[in-house]
C-alpha cells in the first residue's frame, strides 16, 4: 500500500510595514494678520499651498496691582479699557497693554506653514537629505515671499519686509507632527543674523571716525541727492530688496553726474532751459562720457576704462531687472552697490578738479 505525500506551500513573509508617512515642514511668522485658511500661491510654474494661522495675542508678562485683574487682560490684545501700543520688528509684532492698575506685554503673532510629503526612501541617515531639505526651504521661501509681496501691496503695508532663509524653520516631522529632524543650518542662521544686526551705538567707534566727523560737520557741504540715493539702495539690499538696490544704484549715478554737468554747463554759460533740455534727453551713457568731456575735460569711457566696464555692468544689471523682469541676487545688488560707490568717487574727483 502506497503511502500518500501532502506537500505544503510555504507562505511568503508578509510584506514590510511601510514606513510611516513624513512631511518637510517649512516655517515662519507673518507680519500681518490674515483670516487663518489655506491661500494656494503660485511662483513661475511652481504652485505651493501655504497654511495661515488665525493672528493670536501671546502674554509674556503681566503687571497688576492685585492678581485678580489679570483676568481682565483681553486675551486678543485689545480692548476699549486698555491703551494700546503697538511695536512692528519684523516678522514679528510686539504689543503694550496698559489700563487700570494692569499691563501686560505680549506678542502678535500668526504664521505660515507649507508641507510637502518626503518620499518613503529616503532615510534620515541620508546624506542628501541635507541639499534635499535646503531645495524644499528655498521654493517654501518664495511662496511666502510671495504671498508678502501681494499683501504688501494690497493693504499697502510699505514697512513690510521680504523673508530671509533665517527667517524660516525647516524641520522633517511625522503625520502627528512632531519633530524628526531640526534644521540642519539654524544655529548657523541665527548666528549670522546676529553678527549682521544693525548696531546704533557709535560710542563705540574709534578715534578716526571720530575725527573724520568733525572734519565732516565743520565742512558745512550739504548731503547730496546722490548720498541719500546711495543709502536708500544700502538699506534695499539690507531689506531684502535687491530690484529695488540695482534701480536705485542707477538713480544715484543718475543723479551725481546730473549735478556735475549742471556745475559744468552753469560755469560755461548754459541757460537752465538748455540744462534742463541736455540732462532729460541724453542717455546716462552718454553723460559719462560724451558730455562730461564735453563741460568737464573728463570722461568715464577715457580716463577710466575699467571702471566704465563696470559701469557697464551695472546699467545691464538695471535693464534687465526693468526691461526683463530679471529677479536678482542679493550678490549681483551688492556688486551694483560697491560698482555705485567706486563711480560716486571717481565724479567726486572730477569735481574737485573742475573747482
Amino acid at each position: 500500500m502506497k503511502k500518500s505525500s501532502r506537500r505544503t506551500k510555504r507562505r511568503a513573509p508578509p510584506p514590510p510595514p511601510a514606513p510611516p508617512p513624513r512631511l518637510l515642514v517649512s516655517f515662519t511668522s507673518l507680519p500681518f494678520g490674515l483670516r487663518g485658511g489655506a491661500y494656494t500661491v503660485r511662483v513661475g510654474a511652481d504652485v505651493r499651498t501655504v497654511h495661515v494661522s488665525e493672528q493670536r495675542y501671546h502674554r509674556f508678562l503681566s503687571i497688576t496691582s492685585r492678581p485678580e485683574l489679570a483676568q481682565w487682560i483681553p486675551e486678543d490684545g485689545e480692548g476699549e479699557e486698555f491703551t494700546t501700543y503697538t511695536w512692528y520688528d519684523h516678522p514679528f509684532i510686539l504689543r503694550v497693554m496698559f489700563g487700570r492698575n494692569v499691563a501686560a506685554l505680549g506678542s502678535l503673532n500668526s504664521s505660515a506653514t507649507v508641507a510637502e510629503p518626503l518620499p518613503p526612501e529616503i532615510s534620515l541617515e541620508d546624506p542628501a537629505l541635507v541639499g534635499r531639505m535646503e531645495t524644499f526651504a528655498k521654493a517654501a521661501l518664495g511662496a511666502f515671499n510671495a504671498l508678502i509681496a501681494i499683501v504688501r501691496r494690497q493693504a499697502r503695508l510699505y514697512h513690510v519686509l521680504d523673508l530671509r532663509r533665517e527667517d524660516i524653520d525647516v524641520s522633517i516631522r511625522d503625520a502627528e507632527g512632531a519633530i524628526l529632524l531640526e534644521d540642519p543650518l539654524q544655529a548657523q542662521l541665527i548666528r549670522q543674523e546676529e553678527a549682521e544686526s544693525e548696531v546704533y551705538n557709535l560710542t563705540q567707534e574709534g578715534d578716526a571716525w571720530y575725527e573724520a566727523l568733525r572734519n565732516a560737520l565743520q565742512e558745512g557741504e550739504t548731503i547730496s541727492l546722490a548720498d541719500d540715493l546711495l543709502i536708500e539702495a544700502e538699506r534695499a539690499l539690507k531689506q531684502r530688496f535687491p530690484r529695488q538696490a540695482i534701480v536705485t544704484c542707477h538713480s544715484t549715478v543718475e543723479a551725481a553726474v546730473s549735478a556735475l554737468l549742471t556745475y559744468g554747463m552753469k560755469r560755461q554759460g548754459s541757460s537752465d532751459e538748455e540744462i534742463d533740455d541736455v540732462l532729460s534727453t541724453r542717455s546716462l551713457t552718454a553723460k559719462l562720457d560724451v558730455l562730461l568731456r564735453r563741460y568737464t575735460g573728463f570722461s568715464l569711457k577715457r580716463d577710466q576704462y575699467a571702471l566704465w566696464r563696470s559701469f557697464g555692468e551695472l546699467n545691464d544689471l538695471r535693464n534687465d531687472v526693468v526691461h526683463r523682469g530679471l529677479m536678482p541676487s542679493d550678490e549681483q545688488a551688492a556688486l551694483a552697490i560697491g560698482i555705485t560707490r567706486d563711480l560716486l568717487r571717481w565724479l567726486e574727483i572730477v569735481r574737485s578738479r573742475n573747482r
